[in-house]
């Protein structure tokens, strides 16, 4: 099991994925992840035997000061890696590249001022004890896409009755993993509420402001992609209907 984000350019289509395009939670998220796998089927994974993948909940901005509006976050630290820090470059901030596990000490010490990440973090790692609030912004929540996989030639040499059971219980994880990670979210957001800190909802105008600034994202992936002869464009607007269509199912 792995992140597709890990590697960079290693997965072009399935990148699509993580752009902040607005992951309500994360049993969407892990919903489309499959869908979008399912309908694409992109040569970059046909060397392994993919059994399914997951996706964590929308990720949400914490800071140790307020922030409900882009004037607020302009010029702010923020920890983020990888997608999130062009998100984090596209709404006025400052991205400040840093693993999890370096992120409480900066947030105590004051080298970053906040960090982008699901809100389950807030109780996984702590950060709820040196944060103040949250963002709650998940129009531009933007995920992170996993793989559960096999050696393909580990699974061309199982019997097709041992396939079938593997592929059965993968299909029945999909939603089973989709709903652990609604769980540690709603774990992260009590408590950090029961630590006294404050979620802060966007304004409908304000919500649109911030979906506005990471627009471009979405574009400069469907260009570049597309450059390449792969279907960048048509990946953005399916992953769009996608979280349209989990979204009524999964609300």
């Amino acid at each position: 099991m792995s992140c597709f984000a890990y590697t960079r350019g290693r997965f072009p289509v399935m990148e699509v994925l993580d752009l902040p395009i607005g992951y309500p939670n994360g049993r969407v998220a892990t919903a489309v992840a499959n869908s979008f796998y399912q309908q694409f089927r992109p040569r970059e994974l046909d060397g392994v035997k993919v059994l399914y993948l997951h996706a964590h909940g929308p990720g949400l901005l914490h800071t140790t000061q307020p922030v409900a509006t882009l004037e607020q976050l302009k010029g702010m630290k923020i920890r983020s890696t990888g997608l999130s820090a062009k998100v984090v470059s596209s709404l006025g901030a400052v991205p400040v590249a840093m693993p999890q596990g370096a992120t409480y000490e900066a947030l105590q010490k004051g080298v970053v001022e906040g960090t982008f990440g699901p809100i389950e973090v807030l109780k996984g790692w702590k950060q709820a004890e040196v944060v103040k609030s949250t963002t709650d912004c998940p129009e531009i929540g933007y995920t992170t896409a996993m793989f559960v996989v096999m050696n393909l030639k580990k699974w061309n040499a199982l019997p097709k009755d041992v396939q079938k059971v593997f592929e059965e219980v993968s299909n029945q994880w999909i939603d089973v993993h989709g709903k652990a990670w609604d769980s540690l979210d709603m774990d992260g957001r009590k408590y950090t509420l029961s630590l006294g800190n404050k979620i802060i909802p966007l304004t409908k105008t304000e919500s649109a402001r911030w979906k506005k600034a990471v627009h471009p994202m979405l574009v400069e992936y469907s260009q570049t992609t597309t450059a390449k002869g792969l279907p960048g464009q048509k990946a953005v607007v399916e992953t769009e209907k996608l979280i349209k269509k989990y979204g009524k199912a999964y609300k």
